[in-house]
C-alpha cells in the first residue's frame, strides 16, 4: 500500500464511484508531501498526471502520489486541485482551470470567501478533536504563546477566559462555557453582544500578530481554530439528529485544561420524558493525573457519577469524600444516586461520529 495514502483501494471496488470524482469527495494527501510542497488551505495548484511503471501518479511539483486504479486520465494531461486543510489531514478536490486561475488572482479575503461551503464540507468530514487546544491552552504553552506575541491586550483577553481550580464557581464556569467560541456566531446573529473573551476571537487575533513570525506557533493556532469550528459544525449536525452534543477546552490558570462534553440523546418515540443529559469530563492533572468523570441526569434532580482515574490515591480520596459530594448535591437541590469510581482508564467509547458519505483514510 502506498504510505502516502491509505484505503484507496477501496475506491475502485465494484459498485462504487470513484470519490475523485465525487463532489465533496476529495482525494487525501499525506501530510510530509503537504510539508514539502508548502501548501496553505485553499490554494489552487496544478498537478500532472505520469505513470510510474503501471501505476498512474498525480505529479505535484516534485512529489508523486500514486492515484488509485479506475481513474479514467491520460499520461500528461494537466489538471486543476484545491487543497484543504482539516484535523484529519490535508485533502485536494478538483476545480476547473477557469476557477484555478480566477482564484489565483484573487485577493485572499475573497479566495475564502468563495471557498466558504467547501471549507464547511471540510470540517463536517473531520472526526471531532481537541487535542491542538488542549496543547495551546496548557498553562505553560499558553504563557510561551503570549509571550512571542508580546501583546498586553491579547495576554488580558487569555486571562479572562481562563478559570482557577481553587476559586472554581457557577458563575465563573459559565462565563468560561459562553467564552468557549462556540457560540461567537449564534450570539451575533441573534444580536447578543459577544463575550469580552473568546476562545476563537483570541486564536485568530494572534494569528493576525503572529503574522509569519512564527509558522510552527502560527500553523498551530489554524489547527486550534479547526478545533473549535469542526466543533462547531459537529453541535449543528447533532441538533438535526434531534440530539444536544457540544464539546469545547477549558483553561485554567492552576491547571491543564479540562475537556468537556456535553450530550443528550432524541427524546424517543412516543415518550413523555426527555432523554438522559450527561457531562463528560477529562484532564490530565499534574497532581491528580489523567481523571475522566461522567455526570448523568435521568431523572430531574437526580444525578449519576462515574470515575476513572488511574492513580491509586485519587480513587482512594474519591471514595472518602464520596458521602460530602452527595451532602453539597443535597445542599444543592439534587440527590446522588449512584457514584462509581474505578482505578483505571476509562473504557474506550463506541465512535459514533461518522462523517457524511465515505471517506478515505489519511496517515501522515
Amino acid at each position: 500500500m502506498n504510505p502516502l495514502l491509505q484505503g484507496t483501494e477501496q475506491a475502485a471496488l465494484p459498485g462504487r464511484l470513484n470519490p475523485f470524482y465525487l463532489e465533496g469527495r476529495p482525494l487525501p494527501l499525506a501530510e510530509p508531501v503537504a510539508r514539502a510542497l508548502k501548501l496553505r488551505d485553499g490554494q489552487v495548484i496544478q498537478a500532472t498526471i505520469a505513470m510510474r511503471g503501471e501505476t498512474m501518479t498525480l505529479l505535484l511539483a516534485e512529489q508523486q502520489v500514486d492515484l488509485p486504479p479506475g481513474l479514467r486520465f491520460r499520461p500528461g494531461e494537466e489538471i486543476w486541485l484545491r487543497a484543504y486543510r482539516g484535523i484529519g489531514g490535508w485533502v485536494l478536490k478538483p476545480t476547473a482551470p477557469a476557477t484555478a486561475q480566477a482564484a489565483a488572482a484573487m485577493p485572499a479575503l475573497a479566495a475564502e470567501a468563495a471557498g466558504l461551503p467547501s471549507r464547511l464540507q471540510a470540517l463536517a468530514l473531520r472526526p471531532p478533536s481537541v487535542s491542538t487546544l488542549l496543547e495551546l491552552f496548557n498553562p505553560s504553552g499558553a504563557a510561551a504563546l503570549m509571550r512571542a506575541a508580546a501583546d498586553p491586550a491579547l495576554a488580558a483577553q487569555f486571562g479572562q477566559m481562563q478559570l482557577s481550580a481553587q476559586g472554581l464557581s457557577p458563575s465563573a464556569l459559565q462565563r468560561a462555557v459562553l467564552s468557549s467560541g462556540i457560540w461567537l456566531e449564534a450570539m451575533l446573529g441573534r444580536g447578543q453582544a459577544a463575550p469580552a473573551a473568546d476562545a476563537k476571537s483570541l486564536l485568530r487575533r494572534l494569528a493576525r500578530t503572529l503574522g509569519e513570525r512564527d509558522s510552527g506557533a502560527l500553523e498551530q493556532i489554524r489547527q486550534a481554530i479547526d478545533d473549535v469550528e469542526s466543533a462547531q459544525v459537529d453541535a449543528l449536525a447533532a441538533q438535526a439528529r434531534g440530539e444536544l452534543s457540544f464539546s469545547m477546552v477549558l483553561p485554567f490558570t492552576d491547571a491543564n485544561p479540562v475537556h468537556i462534553r456535553f450530550f443528550r440523546p432524541p427524546r424517543r418515540p412516543g415518550s413523555k420524558e426527555a432523554a438522559p443529559f450527561s457531562v463528560d469530563i477529562h484532564t490530565v492533572n499534574d497532581e491528580l493525573g489523567e481523571v475522566w468523570l461522567k455526570t448523568s441526569v435521568a431523572r430531574a434532580a437526580h444525578v449519576e457519577l462515574m470515575m476513572w482515574a488511574l492513580k491509586d490515591s485519587v480513587v482512594r480520596l474519591a471514595q472518602r469524600h464520596s458521602a460530602a459530594l452527595g451532602q453539597r448535591l443535597a445542599e444543592a437541590g439534587l440527590t446522588l444516586d449512584s457514584f462509581r469510581i474505578f482505578h483505571a482508564p476509562r473504557p474506550e467509547q463506541e465512535d459514533s461520529w461518522a462523517p457524511p458519505g465515505t471517506m478515505l483514510d489519511v496517515s501522515a
